[in-house]
């Protein structure tokens, strides 16, 4: 399954500092290129020039990596993020958040000063229009909930045909089935886009809304 991007050169320190923390966390864990990218499905390539700060990688591949290697998104550019702990809290004003850019996807990360999270919450803007744009459908571990703040947008999913959700529209998913988030005409769409690592949604029941 294609999961690797290729977007544009790095263009800040934000985007030099998630190589070499990629780099830091990879070898941490005794993973070779070939040994992660047969992990994440991510060619060793890629990751190669993610590292080399060749290419900037998507915010999709980022969160995949999280997974892989078990830290959270913000420690490839928040490392002093503070750990979760009991009462403990961020709050993320409108307009803010961590930006992390690709030429067809931006994403502006929320709770971002919070490290080891179980919910990983994000504004997503949408443009793109076709697959091979977002580097195909990828999957990863945990669930998935989308809502459609603004415009349109199309998912795409395995065993299921392209759906179209407009403005107000929600979805909660197995993020384990490949997806990926397009438009139908390249108008931008605004989503908020929150990913669990657990638990499986295979341990979840549908609430019944029948009365005894």
């Amino acid at each position: 399954m294609l999961v690797a991007q290729l977007d544009r050169p790095p263009t800040d320190d934000t985007d030099l500092c998630i190589g070499t923390r990629l780099r830091e966390f990879r070898m941490a864990q005794g993973y070779s290129l070939a040994k992660l990218a047969a992990v994440t499905g991510i060619s060793d390539a890629t990751l190669s020039r993610v590292e080399n700060a060749q290419t900037l990688v998507s915010a999709h591949n980022l969160y995949i990596l999280s997974q892989a290697l078990n830290v959270d998104i913000t420690a490839f550019y928040e490392p002093a993020a503070h750990p979760i702990r009991s009462g403990i809290r961020s709050v993320s004003r409108a307009g803010e958040g961590r930006q992390i850019d690709t030429a067809r996807f931006t994403s502006a990360v929320l709770g971002a000063d919070l490290s080891n999270k179980k919910m990983h919450p994000a504004i997503d803007v949408v443009t793109a229009t076709a697959l091979d744009q977002v580097g195909g459908m990828a999957s990863h571990s945990g669930e998935e909930f989308l809502l459609v703040m603004e415009g349109v947008l199309v998912l795409h999913s395995e065993h299921y045909a392209p759906l179209r959700l407009n403005a107000g529209d929600s979805i909660y998913f197995d993020a384990g089935m490949a997806h990926a988030y397009l438009t139908p005409d390249g108008t931008p769409a605004r989503i908020l886009v929150v990913n669990s690592s657990e638990p499986d949604l295979g341990d979840a029941a549908p609430v019944s809304t029948s009365s005894s």
